[in-house]
């Protein structure tokens, strides 16, 4: 299958940027366009009782400034390393898989490779895995990237 459009979705993690790894070699393998979406979580959630007029022009300055500080690591971190291919930064505020999964079907990304964080235990079970989610509700397909692990001695 040659993949036209291929995204990685990360949180700036250290396993997101070895997925990075995976798509950049994928992304360049089928000379596919490459968009790399970060998702800031809502620093307010709306309510009934909130209105526009109430929300701060603090928590409005201190959104822009993480939306450019974003932008700024994914152009250090990805962008700069794609050189001869087609790549877009896209950072998006709210619900991490609702927005990926958006950004998916509007563009027609054809494979979305995440990082594993690994949780494990109590937090896997009550907070899931945002990689499960995109697995099972992604439009498209989804390769979760995972850290080499060494045999045990």
């Amino acid at each position: 299958m040659a993949y036209r459009h291929i995204a990685l979705a990360t949180d700036l993690s250290a396993g997101a940027d070895l997925a990075f790894e995976t798509a950049l070699a994928l992304a360049r393998q089928h000379q596919a366009r490459l968009s790399v979406i970060h998702v800031i979580p809502p620093l307010i959630t709306p309510t009934p009782l909130l209105d526009d007029m109430m929300v701060s022009e603090v928590t409005l300055r201190l959104g822009k400034n993480l939306d450019q500080a974003a932008r700024q690591e994914m152009e250090n971190r990805y962008l700069g390393r794609c050189q001869g291919l087609s790549a877009e930064a896209v950072v998006l505020e709210g619900d991490p898989v609702r927005e990926i999964m958006r950004v998916c079907t509007e563009a027609g990304v054809d494979l979305l490779v995440v990082g594993s964080t690994g949780l494990t235990g109590l937090a896997g079970v009550l907070f899931g895995s945002v990689a499960a989610r995109l697995v099972r509700r992604a439009p498209c397909s989804v390769m979760v990237v995972r850290p080499c692990q060494l045999p045990e001695a």
